[in-house]
């Protein structure tokens, strides 16, 4: 009879996520194009810094010629081949911005938080109605508080 119950939480709580994820995305929004391609130069730059050559290696000194930590492939590309790696970074970026971009929207985050709440008092619902058949469904961890106290 209340076998129902603990699939359609799940399905509840996988909405709420999701949910989450979204809200999450409007509010940290993405910079504009140009401050996404300059932080490209950015990282070439710090991962390139983080490997280095050591020419001792060559006049007789015991340690490789370059170092061993990082022991990042991506690090050590970028400090031999910055350019390949800018241009596949600015590709990746250039397609990023081609597609619908995630621009802060209060009225549709405001939106979104409400469906939110919504989903959260349906799952409440859910644990409450199980509570009353003697069975039990764990609360997120992460629940609202404001919907888990209300009566």
């Amino acid at each position: 009879m209340t076998s129902y119950l603990l699939p359609k939480a799940t399905s509840i709580r996988a909405q709420i996520e999701d949910l989450a994820d979204e809200i999450r995305n409007l509010i940290d929004g993405m910079p504009s194009k140009d401050d996404a391609l300059a932080a490209i130069n950015t990282h070439i730059e710090r991962e390139a810094n983080s490997v280095k050559i050591r020419p001792s290696a060559f006049t007789g000194g015991a340690c490789p010629a370059v170092s061993a930590y990082p022991d990042s492939a991506h690090a050590y590309a970028c400090k031999f081949f910055p350019d390949a790696i800018r241009e596949r970074l600015r590709a990746k970026v250039e397609a990023l911005y081609q597609g619908e971009v995630t621009i802060t929207d209060d009225r549709k985050k405001e939106r979104l938080e409400a469906q939110q709440l919504e989903l959260e008092r349906q799952e409440e619902s859910l644990i409450r109605e199980a509570a009353a058949a003697g069975k039990n469904i764990p609360r997120r961890s992460n629940a609202n508080p404001a919907i888990t106290l209300a009566d």
